[in-house]
């Protein structure tokens, strides 16, 4: 009786996996190596926002202004930033949301709205394209963000750089 169930058991075993279409070779390498690119591109993007969001968040007061915890100076703005986004971002997220101030020999931080940031929630929302082998496309639509009836565009591109993605431009722009 256990002879014939074993039997059973690996006959049905055998339809099954023959009946699954397996992929092998350079077909599945190649596409499970896309996947895991876009994944990287997606994390990388999402962590340079939360560096972003670090920076103005972990902050101190100083009179009216504040200060961020993660530098005091451009110099080290300038190395916190490009860790996420690229040379020419990283100074010019500096020079709109920051100043230095001679009398505290400190790196304040400006009171004004700062950059939309695309998080996790949704991700479906965002549509990812490769321009090529190492640059993103990151694109979502915003609807009714500053009124009814207006719909908006962001765009995030990010670009491959020694181990890592990093935004080198964004754009926003009124599409309605």
């Amino acid at each position: 009786m256990h002879r014939s169930c074993g039997i059973i058991v690996l006959l049905l075993l055998f339809a099954f996996c023959s009946a699954y279409s397996y992929v092998s070779g350079k077909e599945s390498q190649g596409e499970m190596k896309v996947k895991s690119k876009q994944d990287q591109a997606w994390t990388d993007m999402y962590n340079s926002f939360e560096l972003y969001r670090a920076f103005f968040r972990d902050h101190y007061p100083v009179g009216i202004y504040t200060i961020s915890r993660h530098a005091d100076s451009y110099e080290e703005a300038l190395a916190y930033f490009t860790q996420g986004f690229d040379h020419q971002m990283a100074v010019d997220i500096i020079s709109t949301y920051t100043f230095y101030d001679p009398d505290s020999k400190k790196l304040l931080i400006l009171p004004t709205d700062g950059l939309p940031l695309l998080q996790p929630e949704n991700p479906n929302l965002i549509q990812a394209q490769f321009l090529d082998e190492n640059k993103v496309l990151f694109q979502r639509y915003f609807d009714d963000y500053y009124g009814e009836n207006t719909r908006y565009l962001y765009r995030v591109f990010c670009s491959y750089e020694k181990d890592r993605w990093k935004i080198y431009r964004l754009d926003w722009e009124q599409i309605q």
